[in-house]
């Protein structure tokens, strides 16, 4: 028969009160006694009845990570870094994949309320500003990856619109004026800013918006290598793409090689996030780099912040992206 609390208490002879005290490292107990109470743990196996603890506490000590894609590099690292975090402040993670579909957005969201998770770390570029605040009404929150006009929302973001930006006017600096563009999907709102940086961009160097050196994917591998040979297929051809995400910018990159086209002596290439793969490459990417680790990070720190009651007067975090210059990219005449 597994150990009770009574278990416990009766083998150290202490109070309830003092092995719960011991147990969940809490008030000012004797070191003498701890240590009893500690070996009669030991000894008897005890483990505490975590559902009945959280229940009491109102407390889970674990927060739910709620992504679209878990096998995007860009995820997967924004979860390490969240993960790691959780772990050293006591946290575990629950995590959910939802395959960007709204429908498993709620599910999840509803399975972390109903196990009573302590908080929600939430990537849902779909998911409605409306439906984000219902959601923090319920539990605590924090977003990832966009920003909402709602000041009791903590958020942690980056500037799309500037990074994409920064990314075209380093193209036009390297004398490219047919620069074409691969967007994300539609609805996804780091998509219609990067799509926005790009157009911005263009405007302020006086460049023409063409039509046809601008498609819309939805940021998957294959969707890299389709466009490509649409570009290439039109007239005139792009000395320079710029993809939405770095995995549509491999995907171009390896149909620019079985095509035949060198990569950058006939075209640039330039991605968005810096994923880890991007260093490795045949070429190396040129990107912007897109603080993944640090905004895992920080949104965990800001969710127990708020658990805590320690939360400052700034709750929305616009971290800086960077242009980082590989061997993608080459200046033309």
């Amino acid at each position: 028969m597994r150990a009770t609390i009574r278990d416990v208490a009766k083998k150290a002879n202490v109070s309830l009160m003092t092995v719960s005290r011991v147990a969940n490292k809490k008030g000012n107990i004797s070191k003498a006694t701890a240590t009893k109470v500690l070996k009669a743990i030991k000894e008897l196996d005890y483990r505490p009845n975590i559902t009945a603890r959280s229940l009491a506490a109102k407390k889970s000590d674990f927060i739910a990570i709620i992504v679209p894609d878990i096998s995007n590099p860009f995820f997967s690292e924004m979860v390490k870094g969240a993960e790691d975090f959780a772990r050293e402040n006591g946290y575990n993670i629950f995590l959910g994949d939802t395959e960007g579909k709204v429908e498993l957005e709620k599910e999840y969201i509803d399975a972390a309320i109903n196990r009573m998770a302590d908080g929600i770390i939430l990537v849902a570029p779909r998911l409605k500003d409306n439906l984000i605040c219902k959601i923090n009404d319920n539990i605590p929150l924090v977003i990832v990856d966009r920003s909402i006009n709602k000041n009791d929302v903590l958020q942690v973001y980056i500037d799309n619109l500037k990074g994409a930006m920064s990314a075209v006017e380093y193209l036009i600096n390297l004398n490219h004026k047919h620069i074409a563009f691969l967007s994300g999907p539609k609805d996804v709102l780091d998509s219609l800013q990067r799509e926005k940086g790009y157009i911005m961009a263009l405007k302020k160097h006086n460049i023409p918006i063409n039509p046809k050196l601008m498609l819309t994917s939805d940021f998957k591998f294959e969707s890299g290598r389709y466009a490509f040979e649409k570009f290439f297929s039109n007239y005139p051809k792009p000395t320079a793409i710029f993809a939405s995400n770095d995995i549509m910018a491999f995907g171009l990159i390896q149909r620019a090689h079985e095509m035949n086209v060198k990569v950058p002596k006939d075209v640039s290439i330039v991605g968005f996030d810096d994923i880890s793969l991007s260093s490795l490459v045949n070429p190396p990417l040129t990107t912007v780099r897109h603080p993944m680790l640090k905004m895992g990070i920080k949104a965990v720190e800001l969710l127990i912040n708020k658990l805590d009651n320690q939360l400052d007067t700034k709750i929305n975090f616009n971290l800086e992206n960077t242009l980082i210059v590989r061997k993608s990219t080459r200046k033309i005449k």
